[in-house]
């Protein structure tokens, strides 16, 4: 293979496929207490995750709130480019779902509700998606956006070993190099 083609089909993932292409567990165990299950529609519970100003300013950068229409919007789009999931937690004798994780071709996000945020939940769902990448054969791990005032995710990830690699307004981008 020349330079000249190796540089065309040079990509941050592998030439395999896209993962999206691979079977995507219905539901996963992160331990006794967490599992992620897959989204198949709109949970009530999510809508307030992203109509709090505060919350949405760490999610988008503004501090505005998304109308059930731009929820149901976003959920479609991030379920149909890559794999999307409800964070459930097990308080006493149930499940409740406490958040929602996204794990696309060249990007990541991951939500909260405000209750559950400093418990390293969100610490040890982004180790499952970083093994489950590893085991995909991604060479990197990206965050397209985390932006310069929500330090607790800044925190997160670069104690994941993840680091800023791109700048943008208001943001760096972050990644983590898997092999």
């Amino acid at each position: 293979m020349s330079n000249k083609d190796q540089f065309t089909k040079k990509r941050t993932q592998p030439e395999t496929g896209s993962f999206l292409n691979t079977l995507k567990p219905k539901k996963i165990r992160i331990n006794e207490r967490l599992r992620l299950v897959s989204f198949e529609s709109i949970r009530p519970e999510s809508y307030p995750w992203y109509q709090d100003p505060e919350s949405m300013k760490n999610i988008v950068g503004k501090a505005v709130c998304y109308t059930k229409k731009q929820i149901e919007q976003m959920y479609q789009w991030q379920n149909k480019h890559g794999w999307l999931y409800y964070i459930e937690y097990k308080q006493k004798e149930y499940f409740q779902t406490i958040g929602d994780v996204w794990l696309g071709e060249d990007d990541y996000a991951l939500v909260l509700d405000k209750p559950f945020c400093a418990q390293h939940i969100g610490r040890k769902v982004t180790k499952y998606f970083i093994q489950k990448s590893q085991h995909l054969g991604r060479d990197y791990f990206l965050v397209s956006e985390i932006f310069n005032w929500n330090t607790a995710s800044q925190k997160m990830f670069t104690r994941l070993n993840f680091y800023p690699y791109k700048e943008n307004q208001d943001s760096w981008s972050y990644r983590k190099k898997l092999f």
